[in-house]
């Protein structure tokens, strides 16, 4: 028995089995309770008795449960006859209630250093959020001549939650010279007490601080106002509240494919569980039974919004069973319960026995941010130990204000360890006193700090790049660099057309074989990609018989691919992620926008994920297999997006993708799979092309024709007929659209003279509009005529044949168009 802890009388582990069961199986609570009466007798048990007698109480309920004949009955469900099914109900109520044992066992395991660092990390936390609100009501924090208070999410009422850090494998022994190697959480905002268990050094409630605070360094250097700090394994949070949970997920698949026993941790409230990413996030990782642990934490409010608002779940950790995993729910004040469920939930995850679902109930004593408090409470707050009042004008619940104002964790957890002889009456008064004295030399530091410097709103976006500043190009210093009449790159026609060549799907597939050759930290994932099947277009099936392991069938759910390559990269993998067809991207927008993009800009970050887009029309496959989503994310900073057009291209682009430290959006142009004009003979050393330069395929003094995707060989077919009529067309292929290569563009324009854009998606917010802007505003001197742009129609992508041939710009168009702009 731990010295923390008293053992338990048989009765006392009755009870708390019986109750386990009356809110989980409620009908099973008679063999149940005669099960447990009649192995565990009368005795006081310590753990090692109470792990003694699972194994005995496992075969003793099951005998209880046993029904011998089920006839006559038919299949529960087509194929499942009712032995089985019920065979499955027994085994579920033998684990669950196992699982409720060794929780048992769990609690008297915690050592008195343990369960006295929970309070005192309780109390820190406290002591940091009312720092965190006198910064909000306070005018100590100035820029210039204007107060600044910050905004901020305070945890009062959840600090317990501090008590799921207790287990995990964290702190300062955990960081090495490869990284991060511990376990690793994705806290909710208001999680402070969680991250206060991850990373115990004062510096974490200073990060806390300056977070809010806006100040120079970590964990954001003012670009965002939310804590973490990935080197501790504490992964920031971001408001888009569930992608932290698909995150989560990507890391626990690179901890399943090392094999390195980590965990990954979720963390979400009652309102966020409503979002489908996490709910992606969950299906998955029970799909694959990945070592991870999913928590809700149902504090009453999504931030103005009542749970019976918000879902007619009886208690969310009834939402398990649509996952097929186990879930739980426990009184999220009383941190010895905490502590247990969730050491024996990250047992289970290592154990290679998949996710499980925690639900914490308790309350939000606060507003949902500082300046919510007024709203929630009826009036300011003032930081205390203790609990606002509710008056008639606030928003809060009184019935469920007035419960759990009787459950503050930490006069109740203080009392327990004081009744247990663990601490001092003294040692709670003692503890606050410490508290205040640390946050408060936090605080000081954090208001002494200095702002970060301007410039560094542009630093950061990608890796290994300048500073991004505005140029004023009409300032004179800057125009009088421009060469008026630059000579022409040189083409790079790349290898010859060979009709025993490879074609475009089969380069793309060697560029993948030769990653997954070249790193074992690559592998594949994506809707039927893998088993026996290899996509949609049978690109990967070649790959199969070699690298099955490491082609992952996901689940349909684009933005659980999206989440998983993300999570992944971080974790230091290198996931190459398939869009079916890349219109479906939108389902998982959000993911690419608001947390790839924006990882290394937030917090430094490295994301090196590759996504393949197949992409494009000239097939008839209609609104939803056919769009131009490139444009979508060439305006998000901190994606890069590449579209080859030729066989060798799409093998050396692969290459480049793959070796980057960024998020790369690889587009693949469906229409040039198997298309036998542009086959390519490719050596058997895989090649590389910069990601950023675009290419000349063909040099012309008359006119510069810019494209990309299926549309360079347009503009190829189209340029070689304007020669027959001694029109002399240079031809670009942009190959990759961010970063765009500016210079080449150009230097190709103010050679050219006239410039004719062509790409296949809609006119309106396409890049072909950005390209024109480029070179108007920078070699207006050296034009002859306006830019042309020619896009498809501004409508969806039409399915039928002569309804695509009219949205899509024809060669005649192009030619046309081509012919007008040198006349003009």
């Amino acid at each position: 028995m731990a010295p923390g802890t008293a053992a338990p009388a048989a009765s006392q582990l009755a009870r708390k089995l019986r109750t386990f069961v009356i809110e989980r199986y409620p009908f099973a609570i008679v063999p149940v309770a005669e099960a447990i009466e009649a192995v565990a007798g009368r005795t006081p048990l310590d753990s090692a008795a109470i792990d003694a007698l699972r194994l005995p109480f496992a075969h003793e309920l099951r005998r209880r449960l046993d029904i011998r004949d089920l006839s006559p009955a038919d299949e529960t469900t087509p194929g499942v006859a009712p032995q089985r099914r019920y065979a499955s109900a027994v085994d579920e109520i033998v684990e669950a209630c196992d699982g409720c044992l060794r929780r048992a066992v769990l609690v008297q395991s915690f050592t008195a250093d343990e369960r006295r660092e929970i309070l005192r990390g309780m109390v820190l936390t406290r002591a940091t959020d009312n720092r965190l609100k006198t910064f909000f009501t306070s005018a100590e924090v100035r820029y210039g001549e204007t107060t600044f208070q910050g905004k901020g999410f305070r945890s009062l009422g959840q600090e317990a939650i501090y008590a799921a850090g207790i287990r995990l494998r964290r702190g300062a022994s955990y960081r090495t010279e490869d990284g991060w190697r511990g376990d690793v959480v994705a806290p909710m905002i208001r999680d402070l007490g969680l991250s206060l268990a991850m990373r115990t050094e004062p510096e974490t409630i200073r990060r806390a601080l300056s977070a809010q605070m806006a100040k120079a360094g970590p964990p954001m250097n003012g670009r965002d106002l939310h804590t973490g700090d990935f080197g501790s394994g504490l992964l920031p949070a971001m408001a888009p509240l569930a992608s932290g949970a698909l995150t989560i997920a990507g890391i626990a698949m690179a901890f399943a494919r090392e094999g390195s026993g980590r965990v990954a941790l979720s963390m979400i409230g009652e309102g966020g569980s409503s979002m489908g990413e996490w709910h992606e996030a969950v299906n998955l990782c029970a799909a694959r039974r990945l070592p991870a642990v999913f928590c809700v934490q149902n504090n009453q409010t999504a931030l103005s919004t009542p749970v019976r608002d918000q879902s007619a779940v009886r208690v969310f950790a009834d939402k398990a069973i649509g996952y097929g995993i186990p879930g739980v729910t426990i009184d999220g004040t009383d941190p010895d319960e905490i502590a247990a469920t969730f050491a024996w939930a990250v047992e289970r995850a290592r154990a290679g026995h998949g996710p499980t679902l925690i639900e914490l109930i308790s309350m939000r004593m606060c507003g949902h941010a500082h300046h919510d408090d007024m709203l929630y409470l009826g009036k300011e707050a003032q930081p205390s130990w203790t609990y606002p009042p509710l008056t008639d004008q606030g928003y809060a619940d009184p019935e469920l204000h007035a419960f759990w104002s009787a459950k503050d964790p930490i006069p109740a957890y203080a009392a327990r360890l004081e009744g247990e002889g663990l601490i001092t009456q003294e040692h709670l008064a003692t503890l606050k006193r410490e508290a205040e004295a640390l946050v408060e030399t936090q605080a000081q530091l954090v208001i002494a700090a200095d702002w970060p410097l301007p410039a560094d709103a542009g630093t950061g976006v990608l890796a290994d790049e300048p500073p991004r500043v505005r140029v004023e190009v009409l300032d004179p210093a800057v125009r009088v660099g421009f060469e008026l009449d630059p000579p022409l790159p040189l083409v790079d026609a790349g290898p010859p057309v060979d009709k025993n060549g490879s074609t475009f799907l089969d380069a793309v597939a060697l560029g993948i074989r030769d990653a997954l050759r070249a790193d074992p930290r690559v592998f594949l994932y994506g809707e039927d990609v893998g088993g026996k099947y290899g996509n949609a277009f049978l690109l990967l099936r070649p790959l199969l018989a070699e690298f099955g392991e490491r082609i992952l069938n996901s689940i349909l759910a684009e933005g659980g691919v999206l989440g998983v390559c993300i999570g992944a990269a971080l974790a230091g993998q290198r996931p190459i992620g398939e869009m079916q067809f890349n219109d479906f991207v939108a389902s998982g927008f959000n993911l690419l926008v608001n947390s790839a993009a924006k990882i290394r800009y937030r917090w430094g970050g490295s994301v090196p994920m590759v996504v393949r887009m197949p992409w494009g029309g000239l097939r008839h496959a209609g609104p939803y297999h056919s769009q131009n989503t490139e444009a979508w994310f060439y305006r998000t900073p901190g994606i890069k997006i590449v579209a080859p057009s030729t066989p060798y291209d799409a093998r050396a682009l692969m290459a480049s993708a793959v070796a980057d430290p960024d998020p790369v959006l690889y587009y693949e142009h469906i229409a040039l799979y198997r298309d036998p004009r542009i086959k390519q003979s490719l050596a058997n050393d895989p090649a590389s092309v910069p990601i950023g330069k675009a290419a000349l395929r063909r040099a012309g003094r008359h006119l510069a024709i810019v494209s990309y995707g299926a549309y360079v060989h347009a503009a190829l077919r189209v340029a070689e007929g304007l020669a027959l009529d001694g029109i002399e067309a240079s031809v670009l292929d942009l190959r990759s659209l961010a970063p765009l290569d500016r210079d080449t563009i150009l230097t190709v324009a103010r050679h050219c003279n006239r410039v004719l854009v062509v790409h296949e998606d809609t006119r309106t917010g396409g890049i072909g509009e950005s390209v024109a802007a480029i070179i108007q505003e920078e070699a207006f001197e050296s034009l002859d005529a306006p830019i042309r742009i020619l896009g498809a129609l501004d409508t969806p992508v039409p399915y039928s044949p002569p309804l695509e041939e009219f949205f899509l710009p024809g060669e005649a168009e192009i030619e046309r168009a081509a012919r007008l702009l040198v006349k003009y």
